[in-house]
């Protein structure tokens, strides 16, 4: 073997050992990574679920690439869990020096939520916990496993409730009956909601008074609003009979129902038109 071949050998070895020490000192440095849920948003809302995106934000400090990271998460209401979700490890790695968003959806279904947790049916909202566990492989560490923690507050969405409060006279004649008729409309959320349109009909003793519409407005969080609409019934249009039902001394049943389309300022929830119907005897 020549000089030069024994020289070129022994240049290749001395390399390929220092690469070696340097690999090896950059294991003897190995860090723990660091792991937390950076965000959680309302992905989707509806009466019967939500779902929950969760973004669980994890950090490689080493210099080496970090292979198989595993992530379980758990969704706890009221102090049980309801729900579990699981990213395998096997579609997950960690770049050296780098950092990884991992987005792992929770759907909760709220009729598996009433049958756990009582007591929470008619509420607007309830506070939650996410817990989890990153779980991975660092050389000279081992098996590490990073706990996380989220807590919040989810909002479970209810109907808006249109009522019949009362009916008073303002003008009664032998031709004519001027009333107003009082409509509560309330919001019964932790969010605003926005009333676009309300048609409503109105009607007694199988008669159909008045069909109509209200003007769009908003609803604040909890907020309830009386609304008086002037109806004025002719006897001619009604009947003598009606008029003189509405204006005799017994209760009448009277029947307000209709269909409104509503659009929350929670942009997760995107309800279709809903209908509502209210009844209430009243005396004039």
């Amino acid at each position: 073997m020549s000089k030069q071949i024994r020289s070129l050998l022994l240049f290749t070895c001395m390399v390929w050992l220092l690469s070696g020490c340097s690999n090896l000192q950059n294991m003897a440095k190995a860090q723990k990574p660091q792991a937390q849920i950076s965000s959680v948003t309302v992905s989707q809302l509806s009466l019967t679920e939500v779902t929950l995106l969760a973004k669980v934000t994890v950090k490689n400090p080493n210099p080496i690439k970090l292979p198989g990271v595993g992530l379980t998460l758990d969704l706890n209401i009221g102090g049980k869990k309801i729900v579990t979700v699981a990213q395998p490890d096997s579609s997950i790695s960690l770049p050296a020096k780098g950092r990884r968003d991992i987005t792992l959806p929770v759907t909760l279904k709220f009729t598996d939520l009433y049958k756990t947790v009582s007591g929470i049916k008619d509420t607007s909202s309830v506070a939650y916990e996410i817990t989890g566990r990153i779980n991975m492989k660092v050389p000279l560490l081992g098996d590490v496993s990073l706990p996380l923690s989220h807590k919040d507050t989810l909002p479970i969405p209810q109907l808006p409730d249109v009522s019949l409060q009362k009916i008073s006279v303002q003008e009664a004649s032998f031709t004519c009956l001027r009333l107003t008729v009082d409509i509560a409309i309330s919001n019964p959320n932790a969010f605003a909601l926005n009333i676009n349109t309300l048609n409503y009909q109105l009607s007694a003793a199988g008669k159909t008074l008045t069909s109509s519409s209200i003007k769009p407005l908003k609803l604040n969080t909890g907020e309830r609003k009386m609304l008086s609409v002037p109806l004025s019934l002719s006897l001619s249009e009604a009947g003598s009979s009606v008029l003189r039902l509405l204006t005799g001394k017994a209760a009448v049943t009277y029947t307000l129902n209709g269909e409104m389309g509503i659009a929350p300022d929670l942009k997760a929830w995107k309800p279709k038109p809903l209908t509502f119907k209210s009844e209430k005897s009243l005396s004039l």
